[in-house]
């Protein structure tokens, strides 16, 4: 108890749940159904093309639930060649990047890969696995995932690729590399430093545009985060046979059968302040009235929904229209309703291993259905619908309830759409 006490006496200040302020109306559905299709009628308009890479706005209802592709299948599959190239034991570039994870939250985590992996494919260096799980304390990067040096196309003969390597005198190969030790709370010192934030402007979209992409393919800034983390984050041959067990388990519904994602947070992320994250908590009634918009539309009867709220999985009885799947085994509730998960974490309160496999879960099990309603303030909410487009090369159905989709690791670059400063927040 002694040893217990010691870890909790430090975040008693944190022990107090925030608030949730619930609305006392109900959305106006003809209103709000106006209003959808006013903004994806606005996002047809702007284009979507290759040629013109734009970030998805918070609302997009297509009329197919599968629109055309925007990334040919040839580009896809050179976009992977090369991956596979630079990540195989035969590169022979000379130099490498071993990237270091910079631990958040666990989406923030694994977006973090994103810039350096840019780094790797623009400049020509070979990637390493990447490293430095440490509050997620799982033994090394294949626990979870794939060896990144696994081809995703066997057929692609790699040493056949003429890859030339770009004068680069930024040293962000090395700083995207270095190890890093954490402050007191548990942020990442890497994080913070000027060298750092300086690789990672390198790579912002906001700041630079098109610049920052490879040459070597013309995806769009969007698809490229999205390709790249689909080939980061394939699961490991362990986790995949979990996934199938799950599947399973929770009765998956059979090819063909749309499926929507449905990602509700509850827990620590109401503990967040609007001026750090601009994220604001909502009822799962709330939630319910967009799928109710979204769904019908396409006729979807199947729900998978990721949330660390063991209360609300005893409400689902409360909408008979949908079938809802969920991984019953992942951690909800207890401490994660009072304490951000960092706080946990780094403290031990937490397994930190148990924590990232479950996040795994759902983003996997998120990137695995058809359309997705969440917030794009949540990390895990964005590399979900990246890994979900990433699969069919185009956008999917959404509805964000808060901000657009962005993607900018370790850049203050996101004008918040409840922040009445005009602040610039972190993506």
């Amino acid at each position: 108890m002694k040893g217990i006490m010691n870890y909790v006496l430090p975040l008693l200040p944190l022990l107090t749940c925030a608030l949730q302020h619930e609305s006392q109306h109900k959305v106006d559905v003809d209103e709000m159904r106006r209003y959808l299709e006013k903004k994806s009628a606005t996002l047809r308009e702007r284009g979507g093309s290759p040629g013109k890479p734009i970030a998805p706005n918070d609302v997009y209802l297509p009329d197919s639930l599968y629109p055309e592709a925007l990334v040919s299948e040839e580009d896809f599959e050179d976009f992977e060649a090369h991956m596979d190239y630079l990540s195989s034991p035969r590169c022979n570039m000379g130099r490498h990047i071993a990237p270091t994870i910079i631990e958040w939250g666990f989406g923030s985590s694994v977006n973090s890969l994103v810039k350096p992996t840019m780094h790797a494919l623009k400049y020509g260096y070979c990637l390493k696995e990447p490293h430095g799980f440490m509050k997620y304390n799982c033994p090394s990067w294949k626990t979870l995932f794939l060896p990144i040096s696994t081809p995703c196309n066997i057929s692609v003969e790699r040493t056949s690729l003429h890859y030339t390597a770009l004068e680069d005198d930024s040293n962000c190969a090395e700083v995207f590399s270095r190890p890093t030790s954490f402050l007191k709370g548990g942020q990442p010192k890497l994080f913070f430093s000027k060298d750092y934030s300086n690789c990672a402007k390198m790579y912002s979209y906001s700041l630079n545009g098109e610049e920052i992409l490879p040459k070597q393919h013309e995806i769009p800034f969007f698809f490229s985060v999205s390709f790249i983390l689909r080939h980061l984050l394939r699961p490991s041959e362990d986790l995949q046979q979990q996934i199938n067990e799950q599947k399973q388990k929770m009765n998956w519904p059979s090819k063909g059968t749309p499926i929507l994602g449905l990602h509700y947070r509850a827990g620590d992320s109401c503990l967040e302040q609007e001026g750090d994250l601009g994220r604001k908590c909502d009822s799962f009634d709330k939630y319910m009235e967009f799928v109710d918009l979204l769904a019908p539309k396409y006729n979807i009867t199947h729900v998978y929904l990721a949330t660390d709220s063991a209360k609300v999985l005893k409400t689902l009885d409360q909408y008979p229209k949908y079938t809802f799947h969920y991984v019953d085994s992942i951690g909800r509730g207890g401490f994660r309703n009072n304490v951000p998960i960092d706080q946990l974490l780094y403290y031990g309160l937490l397994d930190g291993c148990k924590e990232a496999h479950d996040a795994m879960f759902d983003m996997h099990f998120l990137g695995q259905t058809d359309a997705f309603i969440g917030k794009f303030s949540s990390n895990i909410d964005r590399v979900a619908y990246n890994l979900q487009c990433g699969r069919t090369r185009t956008y999917q159905p959404r509805i964000s309830l808060d901000n657009e989709w962005c993607f900018d690791f370790g850049v203050r670059s996101r004008i918040d759409a409840f922040h009445k400063k005009g602040e610039k927040l972190y993506c």
